[in-house]
């Protein structure tokens, strides 16, 4: 009886040995996991930077001649590339996280200069493009936002020369709080066309009609 409890007992503490076993080399599986994306976030944020200083420079050396380069500059792309990066870095951080909050205002602020260069551009160069402003938010009471993004995101991919710019409505800076009044952007999602405002949510066919009325094609045609 005495050696049965015994044998009993000794399962219990082996069970328990391997459980707790377990446990803890969970807890380092998990935090190691957890190292290795913050130290993926920190490389994402130090590229953004990179990004960002790179994207500075190339406006400087082609706005003496910008005709010249408008076809062959990435600058677009880089934008585009950009903005995926703030996304996977606010996704993991969340939106109320600093970093992700100082990137966006700034990485608003070159969508903005990009704009007005190509503005400039359009006007110097007699260039057929639309000019796209997106202002959207991430709280749920936007339930259209996240559609208009992606039917905005197709209208890039499909038609030649139609540039998007998003921007996260509660970014607070003065460049944006300018274009906001200049525009009469009352809320989200909002999308301003070639300096015509819509307050509301605008569908594929609409956009698509907007564009083509432009003398903008698609790509595939």
């Amino acid at each position: 009886m005495h050696r049965r409890q015994r044998l009993d007992k000794g399962k219990y503490l082996a069970v328990f040995a391997i459980t707790t076993l377990i446990f803890i080399v969970g807890i380092l599986i998990g935090n190691y996991y957890s190292s290795q994306k913050l130290e993926q976030i920190d490389d994402i944020g130090q590229e953004l930077k990179t990004d960002t200083t790179s994207m500075e420079l190339q406006y400087e050396l082609i706005a003496e001649d910008p005709c010249s380069h408008i076809n062959n500059t990435p600058l677009a792309d880089e934008l585009y590339d950009m903005s995926s990066k703030l996304d996977y870095m606010e996704n993991r951080l969340g939106e109320d996280d600093r970093n992700v909050i100082d990137l966006k205002e700034y990485y608003s602020l070159l969508e903005l200069r990009h704009w007005l260069f190509m503005q400039k551009t359009r006007k110097e160069c007699n260039q057929t493009s639309a000019l796209i402003l997106y202002f959207y938010t991430n709280k749920e009471d936007c339930k259209d936002c996240e559609e208009q993004g992606f039917i905005l995101t197709w209208l890039r991919r499909n038609y030649a020369n139609v540039y998007i710019y998003s921007f996260d409505y509660a970014i607070e800076n003065a460049a944006l709080d300018t274009v906001k009044r200049l525009y009469d952007v009352q809320g989200t999602p909002a999308v301003v066309i070639d300096k015509v405002t819509y307050n509301r949510f605008l569908t594929k066919t609409e956009l698509e009609k907007i564009i083509q009325d432009k003398g903008i094609k698609r790509v595939t045609e």
